[in-house]
């Protein structure tokens, strides 16, 4: 389902559900991030949710919170998402060990990699996407640069992920993740 007109950059709330038919196979991405055949196929096969609350803390700064939900299993930890460019380091299983993650909020005019610019709204081209980049060090170390927003997808404003990964050799892998609006958390 389409978000409707409220739903921007600078206003992500809501629960959203990864489109497989609209969204490329994460399975590439997956084995060279190190994430072995078994767990790439279940999640291949899983329902993916993710709940967003977007607001400001304390500080005035904006706040992505996060609860993903993988059918069959049990919601990951909350994960936060400052927008103040500041590294945080995270435990992330799924990629066994800690990863260093920061983000903020820019202007698509600040984003380097041409394929992480395509295909954005015009509110999300006005106000700006997130960027998250996100790096492993570990055995299969990689970092991928991702930008959020609010993509034209068929005619239709849907939440999109696109990201461009960096493997340990300096390949390159692209992937979009375009997600149905399931309504208000």
């Amino acid at each position: 389902m389409a978000v409707p007109a409220h739903i921007t950059t600078l206003n992500l709330n809501g629960k959203f559900q990864m489109n497989k038919s609209l969204s490329d196979s994460p399975d590439d991405m997956l084995s060279a991030q190190g994430v072995g055949w078994i767990k790439r196929k279940a999640m291949g096969a899983a329902s993916i949710t993710v709940t967003i609350t977007h607001s400001k803390n304390n500080a005035g700064v904006e706040t992505l919170s996060l609860v993903q939900v993988v059918s069959g299993g049990d919601p990951a930890e909350p994960e936060e998402k400052t927008l103040d460019w500041e590294e945080k380091t995270k435990e992330i299983k799924l990629f066994g060990g800690p990863c260093v993650t920061r983000s903020k909020r820019v202007s698509l005019d600040e984003v380097q990699e041409s394929y992480l610019k395509e295909g954005w709204s015009a509110d999300t081209l006005e106000h700006g996407c997130i960027l998250v980049h996100l790096a492993y060090e570990g055995k299969h170390g990689w970092k991928t640069e991702q930008t959020w927003g609010i993509g034209e997808v068929n005619g239709e404003r849907r939440h999109v992920r696109r990201i461009a990964l960096t493997g340990t050799k300096g390949e390159k892998l692209y992937n979009r993740i375009v997600y149905d609006y399931l309504g208000e958390n």
